[in-house]
């Protein structure tokens, strides 16, 4: 965040917020990984539609983050209780991809939830995406101390709708560039994409998991 910063001036809150949001969106996440899923298997329709869920949540977190940032970075308790429930979240998907392996269907990422519309899915995933509230909450305050980012109402907004196209472009991104690489290969890895999805989920858990103890770690030596 650092690099983009120092190139972006305090007066291109729109770029500021668009690269912050598309460089975060690129890792490996799992609203990434179901995001690939939806495009493999449903299409570009259906793909369009649940980033747009995604960012439909993301819309009222950066608003939300950007009154509350110096209160939530504060609450210690509420940020352990996140990190803990972000760990589970992710091995409990990991654990029920697992356990369907064997079943008489294939269940995919993208049916965990069984909506019809791929923007429900969206809205619902990213709603539990509590991570992203201490996230931004520290994006926002490196910005405000800086003076990257004015206070004010106008620089706020333009800074959010950069974050949001940021997120869409960068999830679009990852999503066919996966794609480009598995496209060819589709048919032959369909029966064991679930596979693959278990290993993907059970080692974002696992770094999650180890930065929690690392964290908790440095806590206690301080």
């Amino acid at each position: 965040m650092k690099l983009v910063t120092q190139h972006i001036s305090s007066k291109k809150p729109f770029w500021l917020g668009f690269f912050i949001s598309f460089l975060g969106s690129l890792p490996l996440g799992y609203l990434n990984v179901i995001g690939l899923e939806i495009l493999l298997e449903q299409g570009s329709i259906d793909t369009f539609s649940f980033i747009s869920g995604v960012v439909i949540i993301e819309l009222f977190v950066l608003w939300a983050v950007s009154k509350l940032a110096k209160w939530l970075v504060k609450q210690k308790k509420i940020l352990v209780v996140i990190d803990v429930f972000t760990i589970l979240f992710f091995l409990g998907i990991a654990c029920y991809l697992f356990i369907t392996l064997n079943g008489d269907s294939s269940t995919s990422i993208s049916e965990l939830g069984r909506f019809k519309y791929p923007i429900i899915l969206g809205l619902l995933l990213n709603s539990l995406n509590f991570i992203q509230w201490p996230y931004w909450s520290g994006i926002y305050l490196y910005l405000f101390r800086t003076n990257k980012l004015k206070g004010n109402k106008k620089s706020n907004v333009i800074f959010i709708l950069g974050a949001l196209i940021g997120t869409y472009i960068g999830m679009l991104a990852f999503a066919y560039v996966g794609k480009f690489i598995f496209e060819d290969n589709v048919a032959t890895l369909s029966p064991y994409l679930n596979l693959i999805f278990v290993f993907l989920f059970l080692a974002i858990g696992l770094i999650q998991l180890a930065q929690f103890s690392v964290k908790q770690y440095r806590m206690t030596k301080n």
